[in-house]
């Protein structure tokens, strides 16, 4: 029970986005000793002004549309959730990241046009059977552990994502369609 009252809050964002950032640029990235300690900086910062806040909202949020979390409607909830909320926290966590490193609202928006849709359905792909497993299969008392280890590792793609460059195929696909049309 302690273990799982330690869980909540601001430790579990600042572990979340250093641990995210660090399997990013350290496993993904392989950065080694050339290592951005600003941008861990800056992920945890992310974190703790955004996602934080927004998640907390949003369980907020549903648990006044479905009301107490019953087996079928904690599945439900957590399902709508991930469905809804999922976009927007994807979008706002590149947002602020662009906003902490100063750059323009046009970079912000061209990461949205190009990035967003598969970061948000690489989330849809981690997230929606991670919790269908935890909420049918994992007791409830290792239900947090699970999903915060997911959490780090999801934290990870996501920080790549948000920070690497817009791919050139990227722009080059897009401007192709935009011709087409």
């Amino acid at each position: 029970r302690r273990f799982g009252r330690s869980l909540h809050g601001e430790a579990v964002v600042s572990t979340q986005s250093t641990g995210g950032d660090l399997i990013s640029q350290q496993l993904i990235e392989e950065r080694g000793k050339e290592h951005q300690v600003e941008r861990t900086v800056r992920s945890v910062a992310v974190g703790t002004v955004y996602i934080a806040p927004f998640v907390t909202f949003i369980y907020n949020f549903a648990d006044k549309l479905f009301g107490p979390s019953l087996a079928l409607k904690a599945a439900l909830r957590k399902m709508a959730v991930i469905a809804m909320f999922s976009p927007l926290t994807s979008a706002g966590y590149i947002a602020v990241n662009n906003l902490f490193q100063g750059k323009p609202v046009s970079e912000t928006l061209q990461k949205w046009r190009y990035d967003l849709p598969t970061i948000v359905l690489n989330g849809y792909k981690v997230w929606l059977p991670t919790h269908f497993f935890l909420l049918t299969v994992v007791p409830l008392r290792h239900r947090m552990f699970i999903s915060n280890f997911v959490g780090v590792l999801w934290t990870g793609y996501l920080t790549y994502a948000a920070n690497k460059a817009i791919s050139p195929e990227n722009l080059d696909k897009q401007a192709t369609q935009d011709e087409g049309y």
